[in-house]
């Protein structure tokens, strides 16, 4: 029945009906705006997620920050800015007073990610540290099961040979 309509009204130039292009626009337009609307949703989530973290910054967090500089936090200050321990005690320390806007990455946490993490731990979805698929035995390929078999370093050592009293008896002809 569309295929119908299609026919019936196509324009002049034998393509398609002037109201499919209405149509086709119109989508484009609705679909440009749910994904707008979508990632803007996940970009305020991250910002948001962010500040949590600046906000629970504490002395004790490790933090590095735009320009490279990697630190613990010694003091958190009032006027938006946290003071920084950088160095190592053979080539000795320095404090430095940053603000806390150039912090980009941190091991403090806020109430989003703890929450977030405390659900998962619930629902036991702990993932484990390696991640790599594992094959089964029989699809294996020649390639992966020497690539599984120890290397000669990693091989038993061959075991001392048996004193005589342990090896066993030699057939002796019969007399």
């Amino acid at each position: 029945m569309i295929w119908n309509l299609l026919e019936n009204e196509t324009n002049a130039n034998g393509g398609l009906p002037t109201w499919a292009f209405a149509v086709i626009f119109a989508v484009l337009i609705v679909l440009l705006v749910v994904w707008f609307f979508f990632s803007g949703r996940k970009n305020r989530q991250a910002d948001k997620e962010y500040a949590e973290q600046l906000e629970a910054l504490a002395p004790g967090n490790k933090v590095k920050t735009a320009g490279g500089i990697c630190g613990i936090v010694v003091e958190v200050c009032d006027d938006n800015t946290v003071v920084i321990e950088t160095g190592t005690e053979a080539s000795g320390k320095s404090h430095i007073k940053i603000d806390k806007l150039s912090i980009v990455l941190t091991d403090a946490k806020g109430p989003t990610q703890l929450a977030r993490e405390a659900a998962a731990a619930q629902k036991g979805e702990a993932k484990p540290a390696s991640t790599a698929p594992v094959a089964p035995m029989s699809e294996e390929t020649p390639a992966e099961t020497a690539a599984s078999e120890p290397a000669p370093a990693e091989q038993e050592a061959p075991a001392e040979p048996a004193t005589e009293s342990e090896q066993a008896p030699e057939d002796k002809p019969a007399e």
